[in-house]
């Protein structure tokens, strides 16, 4: 596994669009409409320049997967921020619905843990023909990087067949919300270092 750097960004979002393309908590947040394809590309292209920022972007050897995992308290440079969120607003989620997703934005993050931890935001195979060995160097790294820096790793899913496989290795649900939205339920899911 390697940085995400400006050379292999537009890999790694390729990896990231087409993985999260049928996703129910990514197809909650863009706004439905004819360039539905164009938002899930903006969120996700959102979300691995904030990773990027805080030094938590990742892409395996063979580019085929990619995982997005910083530390808790890394923070973005606030303009930095506010341009990220203003180009999410006017061509991912739109405006209408701004207040929606900052509610539920709201709430995950409240259910989050106050103390250090690995955040593991998104975790994407562009592919999964490709056989098992892109899916193993990515659990390999991130739970070698977990023990390496002694942080436990937090996460949320929407995707029952994502807990069944993050219980598999190690992780334990430790909240769950019912979002009422379209039957969207998040999980809050949890592994120990030591694990």
């Amino acid at each position: 596994m390697v940085s995400i750097t400006n050379q292999n960004k537009e890999t790694a979002l390729k990896v990231l669009t087409t993985a999260f393309g049928n996703i129910p908590g990514v197809l909650w947040v863009v706004k439905k409409d004819r360039h539905i394809q164009k938002r899930i590309y903006v969120l996700c292209k959102f979300c691995l320049t904030v990773a990027m920022q805080k030094k938590g972007a990742f892409i395996t050897s063979d580019s085929k997967g990619v995982a997005l995992l910083f530390k808790s308290w890394y923070k973005q440079n606030p303009l930095q921020f506010l341009a990220g969120y203003f180009r999410l607003g006017q061509y991912c989620i739109g405006w209408s619905r701004a207040i929606s997703i900052i509610k539920r934005e709201h709430e995950i993050t409240k259910r989050r843990p106050k103390h250090k931890h690995l955040y593991f935001w998104m975790i994407g195979v562009e592919d999964h023909s490709y056989g098992l060995q892109t899916i193993i160097e990515l659990r390999d790294f991130v739970f070698d990087y977990s023990r390496k820096e002694q942080l436990p790793i937090y996460a949320e899913t929407t995707v029952e067949k994502m807990l069944t496989l993050y219980k598999r290795y190690g992780f334990h649900v430790y909240d769950e919300w019912d979002t009422g939205k379209d039957g969207i339920k998040v999980y809050f899911i949890y592994r120990n270092w030591d694990a």
